[in-house]
């Protein structure tokens, strides 16, 4: 029996099955990170991927500037259905991709599974890197603690610095007020003190000289991201 490939879907449907395969390859995966939609780091070495239903030159554009960052760079597309038009296009686009030196995967989308293919692999090119903008990526990357995000899903990105203040506001659930040091001491990060005095979320509270306390329902922050609270609330 033949599969039945689905034609409709949206762009993070796409990131379940390539990141299934990048794992299966050996490498450690996170999605929306710096803007970039997928990176993933095997033996040191970081790859990006960016992700789009169909191929574009705003996809290339998003490439080109990854390879500012990465040493291998992927754009990842639908696989497109195989009429002669489309197999054509599909030529010129590996054409283009080729002369640039970004790597192309498909993904094919099925009702019971997914097949992705590398079509074409990514040359290192003598594109200008920016130091400062792999640092952030990298660092992002390490100091996450789990995989809360999907590559090209639209919304709030859990970022290593959201991460860090649910563990924050998990440990103000716990201690009711308490100040930077005194949670750092309980395990929060070192940058604690920031994120109390910036209250970029407005969940924070200050009662008194370096004294915090929460100024929301954590039901508020669950309702969000229930897995991050989940995990933090594990480790408090």
């Amino acid at each position: 029996m033949a599969l039945r490939k689905i034609k409709i879907f949206k762009e993070e449907d796409l990131y379940d099955p390539l990141r299934k395969w990048l794992v299966n390859n050996g490498y450690e995966v996170q999605a929306e990170v710096q803007s970039c939609d997928v990176v993933a780091i095997k033996d040191d070495e970081m790859t990006i991927i960016e992700l789009k239903k169909s191929f574009n030159l705003q996809l290339v554009y998003q490439c080109m500037e990854r390879q500012k960052i990465g040493k291998y760079v992927y754009a990842a597309v639908a696989a497109p259905s195989k009429n002669k038009i489309k197999i054509k296009n599909l030529k010129k686009a590996e054409a283009l991709l080729r002369s640039l030196g970004i790597g192309l995967i498909l993904i094919s989308l099925y009702s019971t599974s997914s097949l992705v293919e590398v079509r074409l692999q990514p040359a290192v090119v003598s594109t200008r890197k920016n130091a400062k903008k792999k640092k952030k990526v990298i660092k992002e990357f390490e100091n996450r603690t789990g995989e809360y995000n999907v590559g090209g899903k639209q919304g709030k990105i859990v970022s290593a610095y959201r991460e860090s203040a649910i563990h924050i506001y998990c440990l103000l659930q716990k201690e009711i007020e308490a100040s930077p040091a005194q949670l750092i001491k309980l395990g929060a990060p070192t940058n604690t003190g920031t994120i109390l005095r910036m209250n970029h979320y407005g969940w924070f509270h200050k009662i008194a000289r370096a004294k915090y306390t929460f100024d929301i329902d954590m039901s508020e922050i669950r309702k969000e991201f229930g897995a991050v609270v989940n995990f933090f609330e594990s480790k408090v």
